[in-house]
């Protein structure tokens, strides 16, 4: 039996926060594989709350996750062209890859309020939910969803560790001339500076990486 992961978001930009939740979980619950589902058009947000472009949230997906076998990327909410509740995106997956148990990945507070998104016990009968929680959390703050909901059995907390980082965050560490090294992998640094993402300055990566340089030359 394969074990499938799916894991949506905005990734407005993806970075070390979302790899460490899909790669703890996949470890712990044994997933084949993770299926990054970038959100082309979200239904849970206005659209000016996006800041880069679908094209762009993708390529930097793909730079992060790749040289890791167990990850990889699917576009069809990209494709799709309109909001995309994952009541619907799940079943669309399934059907486009293998896999025989299935498993939605969010974070805790998300999955705290499931009774919120579209058809919940209808989601969790394609999908067991993941809630990935950090180190401490009560998962007695998802008890109230037991009454409402038929599924619950099929909501599994899993312990990831907390890595303080938000997508938020980061553009306004941009925002703000500021580094964002080790906050995102090196590739998606690169596409967020090459573009001129977030209002990123070409000139801020270069000095950092000069200075990586010079103090690799002074060891030397």
């Amino acid at each position: 039996m394969r074990k499938m992961g799916i894991f949506g978001g905005t990734f407005d930009p993806i970075h070390q926060g979302h790899l460490v939740i899909a790669e703890q979980v996949a470890e712990t619950l044994g997933l084949a594989s993770v299926i990054f589902v970038p959100g082309g058009v979200p239904p849970h947000k206005p659209a000016s709350s996006i800041k880069a472009s679908p094209e762009d949230r993708l390529s930097m997906v793909e730079a992060a996750i790749g040289g890791n076998d167990k990850f990889c990327v699917d576009r069809v909410e990209i494709d799709v062209g309109r909001p995309m509740y994952s009541v619907k995106t799940v079943p669309l997956i399934k059907e486009r890859h293998e896999g025989d148990e299935w498993f939605f990945i969010a974070g805790a507070d998300e999955v705290s309020n499931l009774l919120s998104w579209k058809e919940p016990d209808r989601l969790l009968e394609e999908a067991a939910m993941v809630a990935a929680a950090r180190p401490g959390y009560d998962v007695a703050d998802l008890d109230h969803l037991a009454e409402a909901l038929e599924n619950f059995d099929k909501v599994i907390p899993v312990e990831c560790t907390l890595v303080d980082i938000s997508a938020t965050g980061i553009r306004r560490i941009l925002a703000e001339g500021k580094s964002i090294r080790y906050l995102v992998p090196d590739g998606v640094r690169e596409i967020i500076y090459d573009g001129g993402l977030y209002g990123a300055r070409r000139g801020k990566q270069s000095s950092a990486g000069s200075e990586g340089s010079l103090s690799r030359s002074k060891e030397a």
